[in-house]
């Protein structure tokens, strides 16, 4: 018999307290979370991915989400990031009963178990996280996102996740500015939403149940996140990231979070938001020719939405040509900036990475510096081994102040 036993370093549990309190117009008042870090470094990396969860028991991961991990610590020895993202759909296809679910382990402890990936994550839930269990499951149990947030104070202490609207703020060491003083120091927010939640239908009768906050909290998080985003002008960089899309290589993915998010993404100079649901990578801009209602001007559609939602599924390019262009797809890989020249575009698609592979899932990652911000789309594609991860897409973000 061989014994294999896992060992994974064992940090502090950090479970965030609260920072203050919000009051939106009708009065609805919560505490709010904000995680505030300086690192000793001048450079910062961190790696966003989505629907990352594996599946569900007794299998509890895949060949997708393993080859993506292997991806992600392989890349992450020459590029440690300074904490991950993870956008939701953390545990397939039902989410988690508790903070006891085998599940932790299993589809999480064990699959990202290197040095480079004990820092901390800081997630945001999907649509799988609230789910409905198994029907055999014993009693009337749902998908527990709240349990999620409950896990920060368990396991190997990585998961910090103290509600489901956060900020996170960042500081290099040489970002030590004064704020409004508008040097180039380097800060990093993070809007943490979750969002579309609140808007599908078919989730709303089992939210209204789980969610003691609904539907009252609507109105409170758009408040919300345009106070944290109209006090954020002393931030060199500003990115949001959510589980829902808001707007695709194909055009806008869901209305109501367009028409609410993308004028304040515009207004107060949100540079990228990060997204997932869909299982690709895919990188575009609001076209001129789609703009929000209700607007007596034109935005520019100067944000860039992110998709990187193949952290262990994947739509293949095959599959996805064939529900948008009923037509097979080119033969190889790549970043294709296909569907605007189709006539059914209302995003600008600067790309599309598409794999031919369905094993082949990866993530994004950021490298921020004084000068610029990098960033790339990892897939867990190789071409040889000289050769190693493939980039699939990649381009740059100059800071706020510099425009």
């Amino acid at each position: 018999m061989i014994l294999k036993t896992f060992f994974l370093p064992i940090l502090i549990a950090e479970v965030i307290p609260p920072f203050g309190n919000f009051t939106s117009s009708d009065g609805v008042a919560r505490e709010t979370y904000r995680i505030v870090k300086n690192i000793d470094t001048d450079e910062l990396d961190f790696v966003v991915m989505g629907d990352w969860g594996g599946l569900p028991a007794p299998h509890y991961t895949n060949n997708l989400q393993l080859n993506g991990a292997r991806a992600l610590m392989d890349y992450a020895v020459e590029n440690p990031p300074a904490f991950i993202i993870p956008l939701g759909d953390n545990f397939y296809y039902n989410g988690i009963e508790s903070v006891r679910d085998r599940q932790w382990e299993r589809t999480f402890e064990l699959v990202y178990d290197s040095q480079e990936m004990m820092v901390p994550w800081y997630p945001t839930l999907g649509n799988h996280d609230w789910a409905m269990l198994p029907e055999d499951t014993e009693g009337d149990r749902k998908g527990n996102g709240w349990a999620q947030i409950e896990y920060s104070a368990f396991g190997s202490g990585r998961w910090t996740f103290p509600d489901l609207f956060y900020t996170i703020e960042y500081k290099t060491a040489d970002g030590t500015r004064v704020k409004r003083v508008r040097f180039a120091e380097k800060n990093l927010v993070f809007a943490s939403l979750s969002l579309r939640i609140f808007f599908r239908k078919k989730f709303q009768c089992e939210l209204k149940r789980l969610n003691p906050l609904f539907p009252e909290i609507v109105n409170w998080t758009w408040e919300w996140i345009e106070y944290e985003l109209k006090n954020s002008d002393d931030f060199d960089y500003l990115f949001a990231a959510g589980h829902y899309q808001i707007l695709e290589t194909g055009g806008i993915w869901d209305y109501e979070l367009f028409r609410h998010l993308d004028p304040l993404f515009e207004q107060y100079n949100v540079q990228a938001y990060f997204q997932g649901h869909r299982h690709t990578h895919e990188h575009a801009t609001r076209s001129l020719k789609i703009q929000p209602e209700g607007l007596d001007f034109e935005l520019p559609g100067s944000v860039h939405y992110l998709t990187t939602g193949a952290g262990a599924h994947y739509d293949t390019e095959t599959m996805l040509f064939e529900q948008y262009l009923g037509q097979d797809i080119p033969g190889r890989s790549g970043c294709h900036p296909k569907f605007e020249k189709q006539g059914n575009d209302m995003g600008e698609a600067i790309c599309y990475y598409g794999s031919s592979m369905q094993e082949d899932g990866g993530f994004v990652s950021v490298k921020i510096s004084k000068e610029k911000a990098i960033v790339r789309m990892i897939t867990s594609e190789t071409y040889s081994e000289e050769n190693g991860r493939t980039i699939g897409h990649e381009f740059e973000i100059l800071p706020r102040i510099n425009k």
